[in-house]
């Protein structure tokens, strides 16, 4: 037996659509990422180049037990206490100042104790280039900012 909804129902049903629609558009249009999931969803509204080239961030450190060389090191809650789109969200701010990676050499002596201790590290932005939509094989790093302990 099917029972039809009674107005008072169908009116709170009505206002959750018309809440969700307004919060929505006001942050396609106002909003930032941080209003997540409200936020404008950019990441579906553009698209690559065919011939530009696809950015990638990743960290290299240099460590107290080999100071004069750079390894790429993990950006995960596990190692650093954040995640890869935590650090590209903030590379502006980053790249004003780089001190702001000796947080993250402080988390990761946090996180993990047993391992040598960061006295270096640098953001990377890596470009893969495309030709034609498709990967050429070559890719150009721009060095974004680096941190070095005193």
């Amino acid at each position: 037996m099917i029972v039809p909804l009674t107005l008072p129902q169908k009116a709170w049903r009505v206002a959750v659509v018309l809440l969700a629609a307004v919060l929505f558009l006001g942050g396609t249009f106002v909003g930032d990422d941080d209003w997540w999931p409200f936020s404008p969803w950019r990441m579906f509204s553009t698209s690559t180049d065919p011939n530009g080239a696809v950015r990638s961030t990743f960290i290299e450190v240099r460590t107290a037990a080999a100071p004069a060389t750079w390894v790429e090191a993990p950006i995960s809650p596990d190692s650093v206490g954040l995640n890869r789109a935590e650090i590209e969200g903030n590379i502006d701010r980053i790249a004003k100042d780089p001190a702001m990676l000796k947080t993250l050499a402080d988390s990761h002596t946090a996180l993990r104790p047993d391992d040598p201790s960061w006295v270096g590290i640098r953001v990377v932005v890596r470009n893969y280039l495309l030709r034609d939509g498709g990967p050429t094989g070559q890719h150009r790093d721009d060095l974004v900012a680096e941190w070095r302990a005193s």
